[in-house]
């Protein structure tokens, strides 16, 4: 039995993701051969079906191991893979109240990232002093809502990134060309690969990636830094991790034709 929680996919047993889980639904549950989530599904449910040992897509794991960017990044240091420069600070007071050593900022400018934004909603380019105190009291606003952590983080300025949506066993890779945010919630527009180069450079790094996560529904985020000395003149670093995305780049139709064929596949893995 295929129980799906995920309004895309029609399972054997179909529940809404906020359904009420009495003792009943909660055996049937633990009878499945597999379980379909939607990507924002919560870890209590995502982790009920694997502590049984019932395969689950998408593989979430590394969301809830590694959650917001803080995560995101640790999970990237971890894996020894190529990321921007950065210092995490898990509370203002790491830097404001530290007891044992006094904290040095980046020299200007800088980026800072709150833990918790999407789709560029609390990304900062830092100019100078003035920009920093109005950054860091944004983040005082974060902190009495009981929102911690922040990101200072390189500031690269290459006119372009990448985006690459992995879904399944595709991977469809998106560059990216704008102001300072160059997502198209934001300020970018969708270009053709700077170079045949660049691109096989930044595919080769995120199946690496997902060599090492064995992640299946992720937007991964690039950034390029300038090296002279590589044949394609730029570096691909791993920028963010998203769970849930916008369709803009693929379409919603295209989106989901992809997730349906990655689901068959899966369940095909399984057996069923």
């Amino acid at each position: 039995m295929v129980v799906s929680f995920w309004t895309m996919y029609e399972g054997d047993e179909n529940f809404f993701i906020f359904e009420a889980l009495d003792g009943k639904i909660l055996a049937k549950l633990s009878q499945a051969k597999a379980a379909i989530l939607p990507p924002y599904a919560p870890s209590e449910l995502y982790f009920f079906f694997k502590n049984q040992g019932i395969p689950v897509f998408p593989n979430l794991e590394l969301k809830f191991k590694f959650p917001g960017k803080i995560g995101t990044l640790l999970l990237f240091k971890s894996l020894n893979l190529p990321y921007p420069e950065s210092v995490v600070i898990p509370r203002l007071c790491g830097i404001e109240e530290n007891p044992y050593r006094s904290f040095e900022k980046p020299a200007f400018p800088f980026v800072v990232k709150g833990n918790h934004g999407d789709e560029g909603s609390e990304v900062f380019l830092v100019r100078d002093e003035e920009d920093f105190k109005g950054v860091l009291n944004k983040i005082k606003a974060w902190e009495r809502q009981g929102r911690f952590g922040f990101i200072l983080q390189e500031y690269i300025p290459t006119g372009f990134d990448a985006r690459v949506i992995v879904i399944g066993k595709e991977s469809l890779i998106f560059f990216r060309e704008g102001g300072f945010l160059k997502n198209l919630v934001q300020e970018g527009k969708i270009i053709a690969p700077p170079s045949k180069k660049l691109k096989q450079k930044a595919l080769m790094l995120v199946e690496k990636f997902l060599e090492k996560t064995k992640l299946n529904h992720v937007a991964i985020d690039l950034l390029f830094k300038e090296d002279p000395e590589d044949e394609a003149k730029f570096k691909p670093l791993l920028s963010e991790l998203n769970y849930s995305f916008g369709r803009r780049l693929i379409g919603e139709k295209e989106y989901e034709r992809l997730v349906r064929s990655a689901i068959e596949e899966f369940l095909k893995e399984q057996g069923l």
